[in-house]
């Protein structure tokens, strides 16, 4: 519509131009010429009759023309348009006069006309462009709104069709199938894993604790035991968590949890593999925090980055910082193989190799940080030392700080 009135505009503009140079041209110049001929003596008072022109001389000059300045002049006068000529001759004033009443009369035609053919160009854009709009942008509106639609149960608008819009329907609905089925095949198999894991486990925790009783007197076999009790115990914790990962974010129901009773009970749960290693886990904490989120989960984090950073520390202090920010844990190794390269964790980290567990282990946290709502970062803090941080969404008022009991 605006590119038809656009495009109206120039070709009506053109036109009046075209028509007033034509006025200029044929009309203006030709009484000119006559004038000049008139004053050379070389036409005569027959030759401008036959002409059509009127030459008034000196007190011929009808009184409306007399008050004229000299030049070209256009007026109307007894109904008729007149172009007029008014100029002087050893001293004798005179007019030339074309009576253009027929000419003018065209002149309005054609204005209307191309009134009309502007208005009908008009008319005939809007139709097109309804025409365009039901048969191009209506249909994409709707592919565009059944994509946003999350709770869509039937197929996409437009899958028969054979234009562009078909083509890009067609395409949605087989990407949105190919990951519906990938996410399907993810969280089958994370069940299938819960439900045939979940029995054994149950068996060897119960082994384990029956194991414990009988062998007190023998603390070499009740240390294994003891081992693997731990093990499987940690197994069952952390198969619940991936559980809980594989659910839908909006799904869950996260409990309001104070942190540090939960970091504290990670960091006893690492004391005794660290016997025997110049390693020391410290917690610094200023205040308790509590947020809204699932234990599991977070002690999953906790527990893969505690990890992390066992094996890449050099020795001396792990440092875990709580405050109403985050969780940071920082130690003074090298940078692994699993750290990304920058600050932030942009997508799943990427390990030298694909299978590499420790790429495997953040990964895991950078989903358990997604699934929170959390953003996990790694930076230097010092030449050598390293640090992971998982920062809460303050925006939503994740992080409260409390009094601290105690």
């Amino acid at each position: 519509m605006l590119l038809a009135a656009i495009i109206g505009g120039v070709f009506a503009g053109s036109a009046f131009f075209v028509i007033e140079l034509i006025e200029h041209q044929l009309i203006d110049k030709r009484l000119t010429r006559v004038a000049e001929s008139w004053t050379s003596g070389s036409n005569s008072a027959a030759q401008l009759q036959a002409s059509d022109l009127n030459l008034y001389v000196g007190q011929q000059i009808p009184p409306p023309l007399q008050r004229l300045t000299p030049g070209v002049h256009e007026l109307r006068l007894n109904g008729r348009t007149l172009h007029a000529l008014i100029s002087e001759a050893d001293g004798q004033r005179y007019a030339v006069v074309d009576d253009e009443s027929d000419f003018e009369a065209i002149e309005d035609r054609t204005y209307l006309a191309l009134s009309l053919a502007f208005l009908g160009g008009l008319a005939l854009a809007l139709l097109i462009g309804r025409a365009s709009a039901s048969r191009v942008i209506l249909p994409l509106t709707e592919l565009a709104s059944a994509v946003q639609d999350e709770g869509r149960e039937v197929a996409l608008p437009g899958l028969d069709a054979v234009d562009e819009i078909g083509v890009l329907a067609r395409a949605i609905e087989d990407r949105t199938h190919q990951l519906s089925h990938a996410l399907q095949r993810e969280r089958w198999f994370t069940a299938d894993i819960s439900h045939e894991l979940r029995t054994p486990l149950t068996i060897m925790l119960a082994a384990s604790e029956v194991l414990g009783r009988r062998l007190r007197r023998h603390p070499r076999l009740l240390t294994i035991t003891e081992h693997i009790r731990h093990n499987a115990a940690d197994i069952t914790r952390q198969m619940t968590a991936l559980l809980e990962l594989a659910r839908v974010p909006e799904s869950t129901h996260p409990l309001r949890i104070a942190l540090r009773p939960l970091i504290e009970q990670e960091l006893e749960r690492w004391q005794p593999l660290l016997a025997g290693k110049p390693l020391e886990i410290r917690l610094i904490a200023t205040e308790d925090v509590q947020v809204p989120a699932i234990p599991e989960l977070v002690a999953i984090a906790l527990n893969h980055l505690l990890r992390n950073a066992c094996l890449h520390a050099e020795g001396g202090v792990i440092a875990v910082h709580l405050n109403a920010s985050g969780i940071a844990i920082e130690h003074n190794g090298t940078r692994g193989p699993d750290a990304p390269e920058r600050g932030r964790f942009d997508g799943p980290p990427r390990a030298h190799d694909d299978t590499n567990e420790l790429g495997l282990s953040l990964s895991i946290v950078k989903r358990v940080a997604d699934h929170l709502g959390w953003t996990v970062r790694h930076t230097f803090t010092t030449p050598g030392s390293s640090r992971y941080t998982l920062e809460f969404n303050l925006k939503q008022g994740q992080a409260l700080p409390t009094a601290r009991t105690g």
